[in-house]
């Protein structure tokens, strides 16, 4: 599946989701792989570090006092700020769904259609490990 038909996507998204405004498939590492129309792309490039860390600190809140036993695992993340709400889904492996909505949207909703797309794109948002070099 190519970028043009992952942006697609994600403008589907925000057209049946009443109060979405913005949505972003980024890397764990906080790349951004594909945005909507409606972010710019220095907006783009913050919401996917932003969404990064907020994955980040649920992660590791999984592993200490979830029931993966040291493993850990998210299944979505989620941020109520003044004036809207920040969801992250894991959307295949090293992958990550975020989308912002106005403070209105139906949570319940929003979720429901962020899984029904990640099902629809499946392995295609996979993104492999980087590789890291022998010293920093």
């Amino acid at each position: 599946m190519n970028l043009d038909t992952l942006t697609w996507l994600l403008e589907g998204l925000l057209e049946r989701t009443p109060g979405a405004r913005h949505a972003l498939v980024l890397s764990r590492d906080g790349l951004k792989l594909c945005h909507s129309a409606s972010l710019n792309k220095d907006s783009a490039d913050h919401l996917a570090a932003i969404a990064a860390g907020v994955q980040s600190l649920a992660h590791s809140a999984s592993v200490e006092f979830g029931a993966g036993a040291g493993s850990g695992g998210v299944r979505q993340a989620m941020a109520e700020f003044y004036g809207g709400l920040l969801f992250i889904v894991e959307a295949g492996h090293g992958a990550h769904l975020a989308v912002i909505t106005s403070e209105e949207a139906e949570p319940g909703l929003v979720g429901h259609n962020m899984n029904e797309l990640v099902e629809q794109m499946g392995e295609h948002l996979s993104t492999p490990s980087r590789a890291t070099t022998g010293s920093v």
